[in-house]
């Protein structure tokens, strides 16, 4: 955008950068942090178990008979969940309004996808 005013503008030899806006973040103590999130990790032990044990649980089954559902939220007049702030401030969000879309997505090993289901 700066490269387009600046052409607007007939200013020639143009050089735009992220210079000034880093030194000013730097001298303000601005930092980019996430205002909520998850609170612990998934045990990686319990990945590397179920890596070894669900392919011979899943042994006696066709890929068409093996299904994987999931759904995801749309909270569609949420704010942000990032906010630049100083570092020596604590990054709290709002409350995450109700307004949401819940979709369901399911698909078979095989590859065959289900009818998308909104809730």
């Amino acid at each position: 955008m700066a490269k387009e005013l600046a052409g607007a503008l007939g200013i020639e030899n143009f050089s735009a950068s992220n210079g000034w806006l880093d030194r000013f973040r730097i001298r303000k103590n601005i930092t980019f942090r996430p205002l909520c999130g998850e609170a612990a990790d998934v045990d990686s032990s319990s990945c590397e178990y179920w890596l070894e044990r669900l392919p011979l649980l899943l042994a006696g089954y066709d890929g068409k008979d093996i299904f994987n559902i999931d759904e995801t939220t749309l909270f569609f007049r949420a704010l942000p969940n990032k906010s630049r702030i100083q570092k020596s401030e604590e990054a709290r969000g709002g409350k995450i309004p109700k307004e949401l879309l819940t979709i369901s997505v399911c698909v078979s090993a095989a590859g065959e996808k289900e009818k998308l289901l909104f809730i």
